[in-house]
């Protein structure tokens, strides 16, 4: 098991905000408290009484790791692989669990008061004494199929939610469509706080005006030309978008111009073109340089190295959101100023 100093720690926590690799670590006693480490590999760490308080640990991979008697409280482990994991005696009260996997997980004795277990899969996990735990809460998992839980806490949910102890028969079918990813459709005003909580995004730098980020999705891109018009297919997110866009670069009320004249003419034989939203076109930014010194996959045009999102500003200002393929940059910035076009739209 690899040991690693604070200073060593330290260095590993902000050369790798991304992804970072601390598989096997032994974290023991560590201070790790509102540590960024989304999607960060720590299967196997000893993270035993480890500091973890507000961690950012959306989709870590954390199975088989000891967190016995860590600290969790009100931690973001959405989406998080916490199989197999001992967290006997730990604290994860107010902590973020949507969606996470804890099969076979060992919680006994830990704190959940207040914990978010929507959609969690608690398939064989050890529940036994576990303290804060209400039945509202249970009600919400995806399963407890196999769970260990009191005799007196069964029969509540043998009661109430018996369809939660049993289990889940998916078809061939179901079983081999590839899961989408929904993102934001709506035009609704935005503010910066709520920019910076976008799902499926890593922010690399806040700025004065918005963000630097990336995002976390790994696309399944497919061009096409559709009745002479290129087009990408995103099967990650059911989205189609525009291979390239708008030639010239337009003010904002001129981008839905400009799609209403797209629609008209029938863009790939489709009439439903549209401004994306940001959290749509901050999908698009990649990790690192792909196309050309632009933050995008080469698959699509590097002309519309700025575009327009179908999303204002809140707060009474004249700003729209954008998004800068070229830095990753994405910010509110005055409607009267110009920037290219991509629309986008959802594939049936």
């Amino acid at each position: 098991m690899s040991e690693f100093s604070d200073s060593e720690l330290s260095r590993i926590l902000e050369e790798n905000k991304f992804r970072a690799n601390l598989s096997d670590a032994d974290l023991s006693g560590s201070n790790l408290s509102s540590a960024k480490l989304f999607l960060a590999n720590l299967s196997k760490a000893n993270l035993r009484e480890a500091n973890m308080r507000k961690a950012y640990l959306r989709e870590a991979n954390m199975r088989e790791a000891n967190m016995k008697k860590a600290n969790l409280r009100k931690a973001d482990l959405r989406r998080a692989d916490l199989r197999d994991t001992n967290m006997n005696e730990s604290d994860l009260s107010g902590a973020d669990l949507e969606y996470a996997n804890l099969e076979c997980a060992d919680l006994s004795d830990a704190n959940l008061r207040g914990t978010d277990l929507l959609g969690a899969s608690l398939r064989g996990a050890n529940l036994m004494r576990v303290r804060g735990l209400t039945i509202e809460q249970l009600s919400s998992v995806g399963t407890l199929c196999d769970a260990e839980l009191s005799s007196e806490r069964m029969e509540q949910v043998r009661k109430k939610y018996p369809h939660l102890l049993e289990e889940i028969g998916l078809d061939e079918e179901e079983l081999s469509k590839p899961k989408i990813i929904t993102l934001r459709t709506s035009y609704k005003k935005l503010s910066l706080s709520e920019i910076r909580s976008m799902p499926n995004v890593s922010i690399r730098d806040k700025t004065r005006r918005g963000l630097t980020a990336q995002s976390s999705i790994n696309h399944d891109y497919n061009i096409k030309t559709i009745k002479g018009n290129k087009v990408v297919v995103d099967n990650a997110t059911g989205l189609m978008w525009h291979q390239s866009g708008s030639d010239d670069r337009v003010k904002w009320r001129e981008a839905k111009d400009w799609i209403e004249d797209l629609n008209s003419e029938g863009c790939a034989g489709y009439h439903d073109w549209r401004l994306p939203t940001v959290d749509e076109a901050v999908s698009l930014l990649e990790s690192s340089e792909k196309n050309g010194d632009l933050y995008i996959d080469p698959v699509f045009s590097k002309k519309q190295n700025w575009i327009w999102t179908g999303n204002r500003k809140s707060g009474g200002s004249e700003d729209a959101w954008r998004v800068n393929f070229g830095s990753g940059r994405v910010d509110g910035w005055y409607v009267g100023y110009s920037c290219y076009v991509r629309p986008v739209r959802s594939v049936e």
